[in-house]
């Protein structure tokens, strides 16, 4: 059953599960979104102990995310997306038993952690197989210490996943698998996930699910019950679960709206992630 409250963090969206598909874009063709995506105030993380969290001011999290694909051939593409983030703390917390604590507010914008990756498809038709391998850049430089705001990991990620899926006329799935390491003594984290739709009229219907497990082999030092925000610490892990719909208004551009929550997770918002994006395509 899922929880009443649906945690996400920002780079789980649905926006970009497009990176995980097993099919490659088409020689010289050209996939680019822009999207705003944002987790709505939250108060409490979810803890590892199956406890809440409480956080002494409330928090929220905003970024414009710009993303692209690129043919290659008609086996290889390029992928590269930019997230530009906002992140506040803000107004105290009336759950909090230290409300009335003299607590740093704030806000911090720039870059969040920029990813690139290439995909190879080695098998075509109505099965696709292919090789995928991420790397995701430390974030901008910006940190407030005393407000514990920052915009994304201050480490590289590298991420080496398989892709498969099937697809038939109107109906699609694919599933995607791989392992992830991230420097600076964060942990290492096994990455699953899965996602369908069905084409109807100009619409796309799809729904996914996403697992991100910590395996919790990293010596960063993660904040406890003192944890101010929340944002991007380590061991954090989650089974996602949403929606996403895609309206396409001519065979060049369309405008996608996406939700997410989760079923399990641990050491992130307790609140949703929404995203709406628009993009164009050139195949």
């Amino acid at each position: 059953m899922i929880k009443k409250s649906l945690p996400v963090v920002l780079i789980l969206l649905p926006l970009m599960l497009s990176a995980q598909s097993p099919w490659a874009r088409n020689k010289a063709g050209i996939y680019a979104q822009a999207g705003f995506q944002f987790i709505p105030t939250y108060g409490a993380l979810f803890g590892t102990d199956g406890n809440d969290v409480v956080l002494d001011r409330k928090v929220s999290e905003r970024q414009i995310q710009l993303y692209g694909e690129y043919g290659l051939s008609k086996n290889t593409t390029i992928t590269v997306s930019v997230p530009y983030v906002s992140n506040e703390r803000g107004v105290s917390n009336p759950d909090s038993p230290y409300q009335f604590a003299q607590e740093d507010t704030g806000n911090i914008t720039g870059l969040g952690n920029t990813f690139l990756a290439l995909r190879h498809q080695f098998l075509h038709g109505n099965t696709a197989l292919a090789g995928t391998l991420r790397v995701g850049l430390p974030a901008g430089p910006k940190y407030q210490p005393f407000a514990d705001l920052r915009t994304g990991y201050d480490a590289f990620t590298i991420q080496p996943m398989v892709n498969v899926g099937l697809g038939f006329g109107k109906v699609y799935g694919f599933a995607y698998g791989g392992y992830g390491y991230r420097s600076k003594d964060y942990s290492d984290f096994l990455n699953f996930g899965v996602e369908a739709g069905w084409h109807v009229g100009p619409l796309w219907f799809i729904g996914f699910s996403e697992l991100v497990y910590s395996l919790e082999n990293g010596d960063r030092k993660r904040p406890g019950i003192d944890a101010l925000t929340g944002l991007y610490i380590n061991d954090q892990g989650w089974l996602s679960v949403g929606v996403k719909a895609i309206w396409e208004i001519n065979r060049f551009v369309g405008i996608t709206a996406s939700g997410a929550g989760a079923a399990w997770a641990q050491n992130v918002p307790k609140s949703p992630g929404l995203g709406a994006a628009f993009y164009f395509k050139w195949d």
